[in-house]
This record gives structure tokens, C-alpha cells and sequence, in this order.
């Protein structure tokens, strides 16, 4: 316990750290915020729903979670930043056993994770909401779709934030990692769910539809919401990443130098 206070005491003093959970609220309420006036243009891309049909409406507020790349961020930015700053020697040292300094690190990362995402994705429901207003017309959004997207955002928060970790200790370089995990989920992911949608249920933005279980089509984008996994599923594909990643980081941590 007095390394995992440690390590959630190094984090609340890291300006970056701060920095990610600003962006993340903005990132997430522009995201939502902007849904109902994208929704309301492009209808006929939405195979013609409108903001009058509820599911419509809880597509806005699913927009919320999308905070969920910078939970994966902090938590590549606690452990690679180590080895960034030059303090990741100082630190193994003063606890040798590195499965333990690791191990804090990836609990750390997860909490912090899922403060992120629990502020961003409040933040997000509140901007859906004020967005929402300017459309009188708007049918009233159904209370599962608070219930789902609330889980998959804390969900996601803790196993993107141990992911992240797992990623920046196997990587080490700081620069290296975050640009590979931004990456993947502006460039590859986004690719990989067009051009494969029966594969992208798979991907992390795929396993997070899955859990908030959103039933919307866009034949325009070759996009079918409704065919992805089962909200446990989904959890547990979730989960499953992060552990394999996180196993593969404590082996490899333990047979690599420290420099």
C-alpha cells in the first residue's frame, strides 16, 4: 500500500497528468456537444433518424465516454515517463523487486484512469445536455443508456489506464509510445472498423460500443452498432487485453535492464 500511495502521490504532482484530464473533459464534452447538430445534418447518413427518435438521443450521450484515449495516455505517461526523466533508476532501486514498483504502477494508472473518464464523462453528459436544448423537438434519451455508457466509462478508465502502463513499460521511450497508441486509435483502428466491420468488434473502440450496447446503423459508413459484442463480453475481451498486456510487461520488465 505505501508504494501504491507513492506512486498516486507522483501522479498528483505531475503537470501532464492535469494537462490529460483538462483535455479529456474537453475532448469529451466537444465530442457530445457537437453530436446533435451532426445527427440533425446529416440525418440521411443516420439511415434518416432524427433527434425525435430516443435512440437518436442516446447516441449523444454515448459520445461521452470518448475520453477514453487519454485514460490510456496517463497511464503510458506514468511508467514510460519514468525512463523519460531519468528517475526510473531511483525508483527500481529504492524497491529492487521490480514486479512490485510495476505492479503499483499499473494500479496506479488505473485509478487514475478512471478518475479521468468518471470527470469527462460527466462533463459529456452535461455538454449533450446543453446541446440538446436547442432542439425542443428531441425525444427524452432512455435511462440505460446513462447506465451503460457510465459503465463503460469507468470500465474502460481502469483497463486503458493499465493498458497504457503495460504499453509504456514495454515501449520505454515516452515519445515512442504515446505516438504508437495515438496512432492506433486515430489512424489504424478507425481503418480497421471501415474497411472490417465484422473484425472491429474486437478493437478497443469496438469492445467500448460493445458495452454501452448502442444499436445504431450507418449504412453511409458501412457501420452497424447493433452487431457488436454483448456488453459482458465486451468487459471481459476488455479486461482480457489488459491482462495479457500487463503479464507481458512484468516478464519482460524483470528480464531487461534499467537504464
Amino acid at each position: 500500500m505505501r508504494l501504491l500511495r507513492a506512486e498516486l502521490l507522483k501522479i498528483s504532482y505531475q503537470r501532464a497528468i492535469w494537462g490529460l484530464l483538462l483535455g479529456s473533459v474537453l475532448f469529451s464534452a466537444l465530442g457530445t456537444g457537437s453530436s446533435p447538430v451532426i445527427i440533425d445534418r446529416f440525418s440521411e447518413q443516420f439511415g434518416g433518424g432524427s433527434l425525435a427518435e430516443s435512440l437518436y438521443v442516446d447516441g449523444v450521450y454515448a459520445n461521452a465516454v470518448s475520453g477514453y484515449i487519454f485514460a490510456m495516455l496517463v497511464g503510458v505517461l506514468i511508467v514510460a515517463g519514468e525512463f523519460h526523466h531519468g528517475t526510473a533508476v531511483a525508483t527500481f532501486v529504492a524497491v529492487p523487486k521490480r514486479s512490485r514498483v510495476l505492479a503499483a504502477k499499473m494500479v496506479a494508472a488505473g485509478i487514475a484512469g478512471l478518475a479521468l473518464q468518471a470527470c469527462a464523462t460527466a462533463a459529456g453528459f452535461l455538454a449533450g445536455y446543453l446541446a440538446l436544448l436547442a432542439y425542443p423537438d428531441a425525444a427524452s434519451p432512455s435511462i440505460d443508456i446513462f447506465i451503460n455508457t457510465s459503465l463503460a466509462s469507468l470500465v474502460s478508465g481502469v483497463v486503458l489506464g493499465i493498458l497504457g502502463a503495460a504499453i509504456g513499460a514495454l515501449v520505454r521511450s515516452q515519445v515512442l509510445a504515446l505516438v504508437g497508441v495515438l496512432l492506433w486509435l486515430f489512424a489504424i483502428e478507425p481503418i480497421v472498423i471501415l474497411l472490417l466491420p465484422e473484425a472491429s468488434q474486437y478493437s478497443l473502440t469496438g469492445l467500448m460500443t460493445g458495452i454501452i450496447s448502442l444499436d445504431l446503423q450507418a449504412e453511409a459508413f458501412n457501420v452497424d452498432l447493433g452487431a457488436y459484442l454483448p456488453p459482458l463480453t465486451a468487459t471481459l475481451f476488455l479486461f482480457g487485453y489488459a491482462i495479457v498486456f500487463a503479464i507481458v510487461a512484468l516478464i519482460s520488465s524483470m528480464r531487461r535492464d534499467i537504464d
